[in-house]
């Protein structure tokens, strides 16, 4: 286990009301994501964050009917990981999800 460190899903987690900005540790347990992105989850999200994404991942799982086994799937999930954590794959919205043919997520309204 790594010492706590400033996890940036939280802030992201926050402004969605689930939980106040706070440190934790890392990720423990497996992270069934490729490179580059396993890496930037391992570094950047603590535990806490990375149990409520594996939460929420199922409910996307379902509700978006994805077959783990196609390829188009993954990147799906990816996009989804990517806006529920916070983390940026190199655009200001942080989701390309036009990449991947599917509309973002609706705000909603707390």
């Amino acid at each position: 286990m790594t010492d706590p460190f400033d996890c940036r899903a939280c802030p992201a987690r926050a402004t969605r009301g689930s939980v106040e900005v706070t440190t934790g540790a890392a990720i423990s347990g497996p992270v069934p994501f490729g490179s580059p992105l396993r890496e930037e989850l391992l570094e950047t999200v603590c535990d806490t964050c990375w149990q409520e994404w594996l939460q929420m991942q199922i409910k996307i799982i379902n509700e978006l009917a994805l077959n783990l086994g196609d390829a188009r799937s993954h990147d799906i999930l990816e996009a989804h990981a990517r806006d529920f954590l916070g983390l940026s794959d190199g655009n200001e919205t942080g989701t390309d999800f036009a990449k991947i043919g599917e509309q973002p997520p609706e705000e909603t309204e707390h």
